[in-house]
């Protein structure tokens, strides 16, 4: 009998899976929206739910190098719902064509006759690479995995890195394939001297695989000027190298602009500690990036351009003309530089003036990293006060940049016309005839006048009781009051953060989803800081009633690491959800 309800309960669940899938998308993703011709780049095709069939983007003026494919699914019962979950990523190794501004998209999905469609991606390819993968991999440093400094005579000191997130792995990454740290410089070669590149890393793991991560060692650059952008948290994607499956996240970027001493940039390891395991028997390992050393070439016609940089710009002023009063009125003129390209070598600087006097400029910077490069907009605002009567001019001193597309520019920004008038003075009447008056000051009083001592009321001790009296009655109400609303802002401060750490274990999606929101939860309404500790030392700071937390936190490490997926943890997130609030965790 009871086979028979098993099956039919079986039958009963295919029959309606379909109806209960959960809703389709499909999107475009890459690696690098900017490239070089020839250049290897990645790029992802991610679809989800349950769909008929895919249609893949048109991939012209670009050549596929490798395509990949993952796929992965789920069927749970949650409150005697069904749900599928499906995903299926297709992974391409695309290399452009020529140069040019192209669009890859949209990909889409047949659903019961309809289409879903999915984003488009831009891809700016510029200059010429060097033919192959292999040629466009640069030479890059490589240093021992301990707490020596590097050693530059060391053989394995230089390596070859990967060009892009989808390359196979390098040589040095093999020596660690489950964890290693990936390097990706843009542009990848054909450095100009002065042009801004930016080196990423990326951290690659075994899906599901590691439990917290810790710096050792942040890379140091030579020869360059820097600007960092850090990750605030791993947000991890998924991809296929070679056939096997990553996790994938960015860790730092870097923003490098040579400074123009030498034909290189260096750039010492980054090393950093991966954790795995639980908090009960964690284990360490220690990984490294390669080395960087970009070679650099000088700018083509430089000893005809000294005093060019690199760079796509437009210079502006806010005025064409100015009226100052000598000696009197200053005003501001506003110059801008708005581009991509080197913004720390483009200057705006004022030539000299004997009829005016032209004080040091104030700089102020707005500039990113774009899909374009380093762009933004940089302004000087230069403060100008007229010395002699007359009509004169104000010039910017030349500087000419240069770009891969356009080659040498002049911004050839415009004079600024300046008309300095005589003020009028203050008038002088010196000369003026004044009329003296004279006071008489009275020295005493006369005899006959009686005198009063009277004392200000604001003296009288009963006038000052009056005053304090009523003063404290007010001030122990506030007091009281303020005591009132602090105990009140707690409690709903605590309500808040409850509800927050509650919706966000509601959804949870895995088992290692829900620990980490656990683990984050607890730190945050009780200061209880799991991650790293042993039960003994646990139980010295928190006393017997973490029992219950670490039984809870084996059970479900149990299920993260027995491998099964779609497990269904409704029930560890209500007993998460009953561990977690205040009324019972106080008991």
């Amino acid at each position: 009998m009871s086979n028979f309800i098993i099956k039919k309960t079986v039958f009963a669940a295919l029959i309606l899976l379909p109806f209960f899938a959960f809703a389709q998308s499909i999107t475009l993703s890459t690696d690098s929206e900017i490239v070089q011709t020839d250049a290897l780049f990645g790029f992802v095709l991610t679809a989800e739910g349950s769909f008929d069939s895919i249609e893949e983007p048109d991939f012209a003026n670009f050549t596929v190098e490798n395509r990949s494919q993952s796929q992965s699914n789920s069927i749970s019962i949650i409150n005697g719902k069904f749900e599928k979950k499906s995903s299926i990523t297709y992974s391409y190794a695309l290399r452009a064509n020529k140069a040019g501004v192209f669009e890859i998209g949209p990909a889409s999905l047949k659903v019961k006759g309809k289409t879903i469609k999915s984003n488009k991606v831009t891809i700016t390819v510029t200059g010429q690479g060097g033919g192959n993968a292999k040629a466009n991999s640069n030479s890059a440093r490589n240093v021992p995995q301990n707490e020596a400094e590097a050693d530059a005579t060391n053989e394995n000191y230089y390596e070859k890195r990967a060009s892009s997130l989808m390359s196979p792995l390098s040589e040095w990454e093999k020596k660690t394939p489950d964890y290693f740290i990936r390097t990706i410089i843009n542009p990848a070669n054909d450095l100009y001297a002065g042009e801004p590149l930016s080196v990423s890393y990326y951290l690659f793991v075994k899906p599901n695989s590691i439990s917290d991560v810790n710096f050792y060692k942040l890379p140091v650059f030579e020869n360059c000027w820097k600007d960092e952008k850090a990750e605030t948290r791993l947000n991890f994607k998924r991809i296929s190298i070679d056939g096997k499956v990553y996790d994938y996240a960015p860790i730092k970027t870097y923003i490098l602009i040579p400074d123009g001493t030498t034909d290189t940039i260096e750039g010492t390891q980054m090393i950093m500690d991966v954790i795995t395991g639980s908090f009960f028997s964690t284990r360490k390992a220690t990984i490294s990036s390669v080395g960087v050393k970009v070679p650099l070439k000088p700018m083509p016609e430089k000893e005809m351009h000294k005093n060019g940089v690199f760079g796509d710009f437009t210079v502006s002023a806010d005025k064409e003309s100015i009226v100052l009063d000598k000696d009197n009125m200053l005003k501001t003129l506003v110059f801008s530089i708005r581009g991509c390209g080197n913004f720390q070598d483009a200057e705006i600087a004022l030539e000299s003036n004997p009829n005016l006097k032209i004080f040091s400029p104030e700089i102020n910077s707005s500039v990113s990293v774009t899909p374009k490069g380093y762009c933004g907009t940089k302004t000087y605002k230069f403060m100008v006060k007229g010395l002699k009567k007359g009509e004169t001019s104000i010039k910017v001193k030349g500087f000419e940049f240069f770009s891969r597309e356009n080659g040498w520019r002049n911004p050839g920004l415009a004079e600024i016309q300046v008309n300095v008038k005589e003020t009028s003075g203050v008038e002088d009447n010196s000369a003026e005839e004044r009329e003296a008056v004279s006071f008489e000051l009275l020295k005493e009083l006369p005899a006959n006048v009686k005198k009063y001592e009277i004392s200000p009321l604001t003296e009288k001790k009963w006038f000052m009781l009056a005053i304090l009296i009523p003063f404290a009655i007010v001030l122990a109400a506030f007091i009281i009051r303020m005591k009132v609303k602090m105990r009140s802002y707690r409690a709903l401060s605590t309500g808040a953060k409850m509800n927050k750490w509650k919706n966000k274990i509601i959804n949870a999606k895995d088992s290692a989803e829900l620990l980490n929101d656990f683990y984050d939860a607890l730190e945050d309404l009780y200061g209880i800081k799991i991650k790293g500790e042993r039960i003994n030392s646990l139980k010295q700071k928190y006393g017997e009633k973490t029992d219950k937390i670490t039984d809870f936190i084996r059970t479900i490490e149990e299920i993260s690491y027995s491998g099964i997926t779609g497990a269904d943890i409704s029930s560890l997130k209500e007993e998460a959800i009953k561990l977690l609030d205040p009324r019972g965790f106080a008991k």
